[in-house]
């Protein structure tokens, strides 16, 4: 024995390791490829190739990083997030006295876009309140009434005050390049360089339409695509003005493009509704504004709320309005919550030290299912490498990459180790397809060890389904062949889907008859075996009737009608027949009771009939109705008959109860009173009953004739 494994193990080093460095290479030299192809790509107007998966599946690694178990960044308390939202251009929560006390929302009651005055009454109270820095996240490109007004109170806090501008594209479109679209003159003056209360808005995307940079500041050739000119002015960008004009010049990334650290998804800055501003009880309650005092020290960005204005993003946090992108970008900078990510040859070598990492595993562990642990935790180990450095150092790591290339080679080592054993599973499958059914085969394949000793001959506790058309002989002499050919095939296919969605064994179809059998190719527990036999049979039936249903309007199709016997018991299995023809069988007489309770369902006028056994054991789980108690022919024992009514999902039928008791007083010799009983059920299930017209014909003849005193209630069948 021990000779035999050492041959073995030393065949499978020999066939399998060899090409293990080639396989692992090759898989981290594609992943490479692709990753290099997808970097020249960017800088080429043509692209190699028509996607980039890696960089596009890496960018969404990230988002969700940041988005689900990622570290977020802290909300600064110095950040206030004031909302021109739907509250405040509907007034709808203020009172009319409110309203008409306030010089502010009388104002903001006016048609939208409010007038002027109502901007210079936000600056004013909250520059009255002490806020450090009010940051205006609102295009103002042309000239309105108030403007005079407007433009001295942007003059009087001109050093605590910033104003948007921003780039647009409607000029590229005609052939031309991005225009600057600046607050309208006659609110600050068109000046070279520009007046420093002004800065831009944008924000732009990366190639799949994500925004995840911050930009603070850039030319107008760099926006056009082009280098910019040595004096070309620099522009910076809202956070970074309020950040200078809070006195935090040194919190503005030093690199003017800097991926940004997200506090959270949308509404994680809470938004103030404007007009809360002017609403007296809560300017002066010491719960929230404190007559100006929360605004003290603050840096405030006043801009649209929610879709309303169009400004809304995606950002790896989701949508994001436009306000709240520029309170994240401030509040990076106050925290120094920046990120950034490994250069492009850091990614390569990552790369390759995937595809090490799958050689020395795929080398070292032999067996599979270690070798596919060790897969498992290293990548979960390395996912953990990328969560830690994107928390503690802001950093992300590749992860794709690397994982493909270690699971893609790991992977197809395993895939040539099994490969070897192809030619094995080959052979066995081969004998297999002569024994069982082919959805059977997958299952012995994966127990071949148990299977080869049920060759030899098993004892097994199994279930057992028997099928028959009724009055078949009759078709086959009456119907036209191909016709009923192609009958016979529908009907197969409908039963044969019941069994195998059951896990059945589908044992052999004997002419129009199906035999399937549970528990002979793997063990199953008596219930559970006696379940699945139960629930096909009931699935025969359904699909019986959508059949039958179909067939009516199809010519040449005949109706059919099926008897179904269940039963359970102690069976052989093994293989059985000529060496040039064997069949995995089971025999027993669990197998014969359940083909005479088949045989049975035609003297009882039922389509299913279970032994006693199969009803003990799956009771809570249908519901059933007693046949009778039946001695079959060579049989000394009576056994109970049941016949199942369906599943314990569906209702219990009304008239069930009555039912048993009747047949209990038919079994105690009370003949009159159990005939009055059956006709009672028989009224109650409202038409012809098979059984309640068998029990009242025998209460009607044991009335007349009593049975002898040792009579037990069982009926005897005279056929098998």
């Amino acid at each position: 024995m021990a000779t035999g494994t050492s041959a073995r193990i030393s065949r499978f080093k020999r066939l399998s390791r060899k090409p293990l460095i080639a396989i692992c290479g090759f898989c981290a030299a594609a992943v490479a490829v692709v990753h290099l192809l997808e970097y020249v790509n960017l800088r080429k107007d043509t692209p190699l190739m028509p996607s980039k998966p890696l960089m596009e599946s890496q960018l969404a690694a990230e988002d969700f990083l940041q988005r689900s178990v990622g570290r977020r960044a802290k909300v600064d308390p110095e950040l206030v997030f004031l909302a021109m939202d739907t509250a405040s251009v509907r007034l709808d929560h203020f009172r009319e006295e409110d309203i008409a006390a306030s010089p502010a929302l009388q104002m903001m009651q006016q048609e939208w876009p409010w007038p002027r005055a109502v901007h210079v009454k936000i600056l004013e109270r909250l520059m009255d309140a002490g806020a450090k820095v009010v940051v205006i996240d609102v295009l103002f490109p042309s000239e309105r009434e108030g403007d005079e007004e407007f433009r001295a109170a942007l003059d009087r806090y001109r050093d605590r005050v910033v104003i948007g501008c921003n780039f647009g594209s409607g000029e590229r479109e005609k052939g031309g390049t991005d225009t600057l679209e600046l607050p309208s003159a006659s609110l600050i003056d068109r000046t070279a360089p520009l007046d420093d209360r002004v800065a831009f808005v944008n924000f732009w995307p990366d190639t799949d339409s994500v925004i995840r940079h911050g930009v603070s500041r850039t030319t107008r050739a760099e926006v056009d695509g082009h280098l910019p000119a040595p004096d070309e002015e620099v522009l910076d960008s809202l956070a970074a003005k309020a950040l200078k004009k809070s006195g935090r010049a040194d919190a503005v990334a030093g690199d003017p493009r800097r991926r940004i650290r997200l506090a959270g998804p949308m509404k994680t800055f809470r938004p103030i509704s404007v007009c809360d501003l002017f609403d007296e009880r809560r300017w002066n309650s010491p719960d929230e504004f404190r007559q100006g005092d929360f605004f003290r020290g603050k840096i405030v960005v006043l801009g649209a709320e929610g879709n309303s204005a169009k400004d809304e993003v995606l950002t790896p946090m989701g949508f994001m309005g436009g306000p709240e992108l520029h309170l994240n970008a401030i509040n990076a900078g106050l925290q120094g919550e920046y990120l950034r990510s490994t250069s492009r040859l850091a990614s390569l070598w990552f790369i390759g030290a995937g595809g090490v990492v799958a050689l020395m595993l795929c080398y070292w562990a032999r067996g599979p299912l270690l070798r596919l642990g060790l897969l498992v935790a290293t990548c979960a180990g390395w996912v953990g490498a990328a969560i830690l450095a994107y928390g503690q150092a802001g950093l992300f790591i590749p992860t794709v990459g690397p994982l493909v290339a270690l699971a893609s080679g790991g992977v197809a080592c395993l895939g040539w180790d099994f490969f070897l054993e192809r030619r094995d599973r080959v052979r066995v499958r081969s004998i297999l397809d002569r024994y069982v059914a082919k959805n059977v085969v997958e299952l012995v394949v994966a127990e071949s060890d148990a299977f080869s000793a049920a060759l030899k001959g098993q004892r097994r506790y199994v279930a057992t389904l028997f099928s028959d058309i009724r009055g078949f002989t009759t078709m086959t002499e009456e119907s036209d062949p191909e016709e009923l050919v192609a009958q016979l095939n529908e009907y197969f296919f409908a039963m044969v889907e019941g069994v195998l969605a059951e896990g059945g064994t589908l044992q052999d179809y004997i002419g129009d008859a199906i035999m399937a059998v549970w528990g002979d190719t793997r063990t199953l527990s008596r219930e559970e075996s006696a379940f699945h036999g139960v629930r096909t049979a009931l699935l025969m039936e359904t699909a019986l009737v959508d059949l039958n249903r179909r067939w009516a309007s199809v010519p040449g199709r005949r109706q059919f009608e099926i008897g179904i016997g269940i039963n359970q018991g102690d069976v052989v299995v093994g293989s059985l027949g000529h060496p040039m023809r064997l069949r995995f069988a089971a025999v027993g007489d669990g197998i014969n009771t359940a083909a005479r309770l088949e045989t049975a369902t035609k003297h009882f006028g039922c389509r299913i009939l279970v032994g006693e056994t199969v009803e003990s054991v799956t009771r809570g789980r249908f519901h059933y109705r007693r046949v009778d108690r039946v001695r079959f022919k060579g049989k000394g024992v009576p056994i109970e008959v049941y016949t199942p009514l369906g599943d314990a999902s569906s209702p219990v039928p009304p008239w069930l109860d009555n039912y048993e008791q009747a047949v209990t007083l038919y079994r105690e010799r009370r003949f009159a009173e159990a005939a009055g009983m059956f006709q009672a059920v028989a009224d109650a299930i409202g038409g012809e009953d098979a059984l309640c017209r068998m029990y009242l014909g025998r209460c009607e003849h044991f009335a007349a004739e009593p049975p002898e005193p040792d009579w037990d209630g069982s009926y005897t069948m005279s056929e098998k």
